[in-house]
This record gives C-alpha cells, structure tokens and sequence, in this order.
C-alpha cells in the first residue's frame, strides 16, 4: 500500500492541487507537484483515527463464490499485519486548498478495480 500511495496517488495528488506551472518542462512541473506535497499538513496523533486508516481484508463471497482472506491466502503468514487497504484525508495548507479534504483510497482485492477523481466546486462565500 505504501508503495501505492507513494507512487501512484500523490503523483496524481500533485497534478490536481498544483498550481499551474511557469511552463511544461519537466523541472518547472516538478517545482510545482514539490509545493503541493511540502504543503500537505501533517496528520496529528489525535487526529490519526479520523484521517487515515489500515485495512486487511478478511474471507467473504463474490459473484463467484467464496474468496480467502489474506491471511488464508499461499504463502502469507498466519500472523501478517501487512495492510491491503488504506484510505487517507490530507489537506494542504495553501492559498487554493486550504481545509478541503482530499480522499485516497486504494486497495487489493475489492470488489471492482476504480481510478476515480472527483472534484465538486461550491462557490465561494
């Protein structure tokens, strides 16, 4: 998940709340996705539960029948803590995104593959 989040999210975190670049260079896209990510505030430990979460997923059924849960699955330990899930609430503290929340969510076996942005405008007071 970490790997996930890391990689794949933030870059596309960064793409959505940057601010437009000087140019399209590399370097001066760069500079900007650097800003958002300095940006996003740091979850406090009172606030942990309420802006991130650590999941593991568990036996169930789908369309197809009965599917494992992790623990049950070949070659993972009976005892692994590993998550395969995590969801997150960043904020970034500038000028344009100051107290929205932003959602990331990813996972593996869920019940269907998405890649969704979302963005609802409200207008300003």
């Amino acid at each position: 998940m970490r790997g996930m989040i890391q990689s794949h999210l933030l870059q596309l975190l960064t793409l959505v709340a940057m601010e437009p670049p000087l140019s399209l260079d590399a370097e001066a896209l760069r500079d900007e996705k650097v800003k958002v990510l300095r940006s996003i505030r740091a979850i406090s430990r009172a606030a942990v539960h309420a802006q991130a979460c650590r999941a593991q997923y568990v036996a169930g059924r789908d369309q197809a029948g009965k599917v494992p849960g992790y623990l049950d699955e070949t070659g993972v330990a009976h005892h692994s803590t590993t998550e395969t899930y995590a969801a997150l609430k960043p904020y970034i503290d500038n000028c344009r995104w100051r107290n929205v929340p932003f959602f990331i969510r990813t996972g593996k076996c869920l019940a269907r593959n998405n890649s969704l942005i979302a963005i609802r405008f409200k207008h300003s007071l």
